[in-house]
């Protein structure tokens, strides 16, 4: 949903109807899980994916056909079979079930999604309810923890709020003819770069195009400005790197590429103060060890130096900024979806 929320956002305010297509259940090898969105606007630009190829083309034709007008939804299946799949140029195999729903321009509508963004934005984890009831039309509900409850049988509402928290990854229920698909929300991960020379650049590059909200840290304002780094959320100039994070939970992930030794232990000090989710230091190793006899005496464990990623990066090779970078992601993308397997 994250990947769609503000274009469908700003698809409402323009009063045009839009067609948000869902993949709500997945199996075998499908070309993308439960949860996946794609987004059909009245202007007809497109956005997400649900896995291209014939899948998609036959969903895009639908939707197109929904935003002319007749239902105001339709739930797709594809069997997705070896023979299927290599005449539609996939394959995956697998099979899904993909809800379209038109959504129009109308006052509840923009403020269900306002209030979905202002969540996310107050740091809260909205879970998105989709309610399927047979030869029903489906609902769309939110549930915020601490907020009302949404209006489901009290079944499912049990089911759903011991799931809710344990999982990031979407999930159906089942209650009689009743099915509940549930996609848990959060803030995208946050990356502080701890430094603003040219690797931090290339890394806040690849990090904003891959979904992730970036903070730049530096002491020196002609390298750390927004007009370097126009895709990060912030951008903060500090007096010194004694003080620069804070206050980090699971959701902060730290990559320090500062200029030189003692910041960088500075920094890593910091970070290992925190709950951070993922701590990375690009140096060498010997410079590593350096570091790390440092922070043991200051009477940090061995325990607590098994939290960093050093040298940072998967070993894929090249010396380049960029493909520094690329090294630094991919070991965050890894990271990240072998958290939440």
């Amino acid at each position: 949903m994250l990947t769609i929320l503000n274009n469908l956002r700003a698809c409402l305010a323009q009063d045009q109807m839009a067609v948000m297509c869902t993949i709500v259940e997945s199996s075998g090898s499908a070309p993308r899980g439960s949860g996946a969105r794609m987004l059909v606007c009245g202007n007809d630009r497109l956005f997400g994916t649900i896995g291209g190829g014939e899948l998609e083309g036959r969903t895009l034709a639908k939707a197109r056909e929904l935003l002319r007008g007749g239902p105001g939804h339709a739930l797709l299946r594809f069997d997705l079979t070896s023979l299927q799949a290599a005449i539609g140029g996939m394959i995956c195999g697998g099979a899904v079930q993909i809800l379209l729903q038109r959504l129009e321009p109308e006052s509840e509508t923009v403020d269900f999604f306002q209030d979905m963004a202002e969540s996310l934005d107050q740091g809260k984890s909205p879970v998105l309810l989709t309610m399927m009831p047979q030869n029903h039309s489906p609902q769309l509900l939110m549930y915020v923890a601490g907020n009302r409850l949404p209006a489901l049988p009290p079944e499912l509402l049990a089911e759903l709020l011991s799931r809710t928290g344990k999982t990031s990854m979407p999930f159906c229920l089942l209650h009689g003819e009743t099915k509940l698909h549930a996609e848990p929300l959060s803030r995208p991960l946050r990356l502080h770069l701890a430094g603003a020379g040219h690797v931090s650049l290339a890394t806040a590059r690849l990090a904003d195009f891959l979904g992730l909200e970036v903070t730049v840290i530096d002491d020196r304002p002609e390298f750390a400005n927004h007009e370097r780094f126009p895709m990060a959320r912030e951008v903060k100039v500090i007096d010194s790197f004694r003080q620069c994070l804070a206050g980090l939970d699971a959701n902060d992930y730290v990559v320090i590429v500062t200029r030189g030794h003692l910041y960088d232990q500075q920094v890593l000090s910091q970070a290992l103060r925190t709950d951070a989710g993922y701590i990375g230091m690009i140096a060498s190793r010997r410079k590593r060890d350096t570091l790390y006899a440092a922070l043991r005496r200051d009477g940090f464990s061995d325990q607590d130096l098994l939290r960093v990623h050093s040298p940072i990066g998967l070993p894929i090779g090249g010396e380049s900024p960029e493909e520094i970078a690329l090294s630094i992601m991919a070991e965050i993308q890894q990271f990240r979806y072998m958290k939440t397997e």
